[in-house]
C-alpha cells in the first residue's frame, strides 16, 4: 500500500499588489461582526430591562465596554468568543444575522421613504 504524504501548502504572497490588496476576509468582516455583537446585546438588555432600556444610554456604556470599531480594543478572535458564550452564535450567524438587519433597515426606509413620498432610487441603499 503506498503512503500518503501530505504536500505542505504554500501560502500566496499577494504583497506585489500594493494598492489593490485586499486586506483578510476576517478583517474586513470586523466592523459587521462588532455592531451585530452591539445590536444582539442591546436586544437582549432591552428585553431584560424592558420599559427601563435607553437605547441611547446602552449604546455609551457599550462603547466604554467595548471600544469602537476603529480602535479596535478586542481582536476578532475575542468577538467571536464573546459572541458564541453570550450568544451562541459564530460568524458565520453573527454575518448572516447582520445581513438580516440590514435587509430590514433597508425596508423600513424604504416604506418611510414612501410614506413620505421621496423615489425609492433616492434612499442610500
Amino acid at each position: 500500500m503506498a503512503s500518503k504524504t501530505k504536500t505542505p501548502v504554500v501560502t500566496i504572497d499577494d504583497s506585489a499588489m500594493e494598492q489593490f490588496k485586499v486586506e483578510p476576509f476576517d478583517v474586513r468582516k470586523y466592523n459587521a461582526i462588532f455592531y451585530t455583537i452591539r445590536d444582539l446585546y442591546g436586544k437582549e438588555s432591552r428585553r431584560q430591562l424592558g420599559e427601563d432600556f435607553d437605547w441611547t444610554a446602552f449604546k455609551a456604556q457599550f462603547a466604554i465596554c467595548f471600544g469602537t470599531p476603529e480602535e479596535r480594543r478586542y481582536s476578532l478572535e475575542q468577538l467571536l468568543m464573546f459572541a458564541q458564550i453570550k450568544f451562541n452564535m459564530g460568524m458565520e450567524d453573527l454575518l448572516a444575522q447582520n445581513r438580516k438587519s440590514w435587509e430590514i433597515r433597508k425596508k423600513q426606509e424604504e416604506l418611510r421613504a414612501k410614506e413620505e413620498g421621496i423615489l425609492v432610487d433616492d434612499v442610500p441603499f
